[in-house]
């Protein structure tokens, strides 16, 4: 009994999260015919996943037609099977993020064990979606630059998309490594930051745009940016749908592991040592990890892991306002135009209308040059100071509005 509650309850999750999640697996339909171009009915069309040999089978309408939905994007064998026919086989029918494939297949009279097979991609019709955009297979994913490598960073090769980042450099929020998060992109006019990010059908940005995880490049089989027309399945943004998915086990283990090194060799100095004559800091940096998959029950049960790390060392540059030297004294303060009041003077309760005095030289060596010579400021790096006007030290003082 407990046991039906728990697949109850597991059911229940995972339809749970389909329903509010876009998906990102791919259709196959169309129309089975024979060579007269007449429909055929009950025949039984499979599509199978090359890697994992994950079978789905259909069988077509009294009119011909059929559709395989939630296939995951990878490279498919198509057979269809009727009586009276040849059996027909397309392969290498290639099958990208969130695809709608029209897919028509044409039968031939003969006998079901003979078998016609058609190799390679064909060309088909895209006339299952009306959506509009671009698709990163893996190699463009892996194998294109990357500064980073952040896989988002190629959005910006995509028709009708613009990456506004601004602010660059270790210091900076660039949005160009691994693991920083952003949303500076417009896609097809839309305003920054109402873009929509899923991975593997679920959503990874938040109200305002920024995705919250990029995937490591090696564990990414591709991602689709949607820049228009897409179907009501789709929701939550005002410009573009940025759709990935990740890499799944095969039937076959395998793997690979990287290290990116970076150090200040290729580096130019930053504009602050140039400017104060200080020496190009120190660079050292690490982006390693690696991926690996395999089955662990072969055509049924398949595992995938991905980790990648980054370590970092380098110098950055600052500049700090100090006060200059001549003011370490407690005197000089008019040299600068500062007037200092003496905050013991006040006759007024009222804010608004109180009166206090100033020194009238601005140069005591009293209260204010015990404060001016204590540890906390003596520790402090010297600045730069103009000339001094010449001035004796006083300690009048007169009322001032």
């Amino acid at each position: 009994m407990n046991t039906h509650i728990i697949r109850a309850a597991l059911a229940l999750l995972a339809f749970t999260a389909i329903g509010f999640s876009q998906d990102f697996r791919a259709t196959i339909s169309g129309l089975v015919t024979d060579q007269n171009r007449q429909a055929v009915a009950n025949a039984i069309v499979k599509a199978v996943n090359i890697n994992t040999n994950e079978t789905k089978e259909v069988r077509t309408t009294s009119e011909g037609r059929y559709s395989i939905p939630y296939l995951n994007p990878a490279i498919y064998d198509i057979e269809v099977i009727a009586s009276g026919f040849q059996t027909l086989k397309r392969e290498g029918i290639a099958l990208r993020v969130a695809d709608k494939l029209d897919l028509p297949l044409q039968l031939t009279v003969g006998q079901v064990s003979e078998t016609v097979v058609v190799a390679g991609q064909q060309e088909t019709l895209d006339s299952g979606s009306a959506d509009r955009g671009l698709v990163f297979d893996p190699v463009k994913t892996q194998e294109l630059p990357l500064n980073g490598r952040q896989t988002y960073m190629l959005l910006s090769l995509t028709p009708g998309v613009v990456f506004t980042q601004e602010t660059f450099g270790p210091t900076g929020f660039s949005g160009t490594r691994g693991w920083d998060v952003n949303n500076s992109y417009k896609i097809n006019g839309a305003r920054t930051g109402q873009n929509l990010f899923l991975l593997n059908g679920a959503p990874i940005s938040d109200t305002g745009g920024t995705w919250q995880i990029a995937p490591n490049v090696e564990a990414v089989q591709e991602f689709k940016v949607m820049t228009n027309t897409y179907d009501s399945s789709y929701g939550r943004f005002g410009g573009g749908v940025v759709n990935t998915t990740l890499k799944s086990g095969t039937n076959n283990w395998q793997g690979n592991v990287f290290d990116y090194f970076r150090n200040a060799i290729f580096d130019a100095n930053y504009f602050q040592n140039n400017a104060t004559g200080q020496p190009k800091p120190k660079h050292n940096q690490h982006q390693y990890g690696g991926v690996f998959g395999g089955p662990i029950r072969k055509d049924k049960d398949f595992l995938f892991t991905s980790f990648e790390g980054w370590i970092e060392r380098i110098g950055f540059p600052t500049l700090q306002s100090v006060p200059p030297d001549l003011l370490r004294d407690g005197q000089h303060f008019s040299a600068f135009n500062i007037k200092i009041y003496d905050p013991l003077t006040r006759t007024s309760a009222d804010r608004s209308r109180e009166r206090r005095m100033h020194f009238a030289r601005s140069t005591e060596r009293g209260a204010l040059s015990s404060a001016i010579h204590s540890p906390e400021t003596s520790s402090r790096p010297t600045g730069s100071a103009p000339p001094v006007r010449s001035s004796s030290p006083t300690f009048r003082a007169r009322p001032v509005d």
